[in-house]
């Protein structure tokens, strides 16, 4: 069993990043199972319901899940670094960011 560390912010402005950390996947290590060195997380700021993503993250997909694990929202981030969450959704879910072929995972409260 996995476990990932993630931080939860609330839709204040101000607050910490939300952290994404890596999922571990095969293409981690090379083919002779050496393992290359550990992921950065992705760090995302939150204002209310805009998410902003670093500049490398730009056409990346960005997904949030409830608690069922169910997707309920999917998104591109813009050419801003961006994301518009509409203001429906409330509540604790999964925040998932599909870069190349790593997805980084997180928490976030709106």
């Amino acid at each position: 069993m996995l476990l990932f560390a993630t931080n939860v912010v609330s839709a204040q402005t101000g607050n910490p990043p939300v952290i994404l950390h890596p999922i571990p996947n095969d293409n981690l290590g090379d083919k002779e199972g050496n393992n290359k060195a550990p992921l950065a997380p992705v760090y995302v700021y939150q204002d209310g319901y805009t998410l902003t993503f670093e500049s490398s993250c730009i056409g990346c997909t960005v997904t949030l899940l409830d608690e069922n694990d169910v997707i309920v929202y999917i998104d591109v981030v813009d050419e801003n670094g961006e994301v518009e969450i509409p203001t429906t959704f409330v509540g604790t879910y999964e925040l998932q960011l599909v870069k190349d072929d790593i997805t980084f995972v997180g928490e976030i409260e709106l």
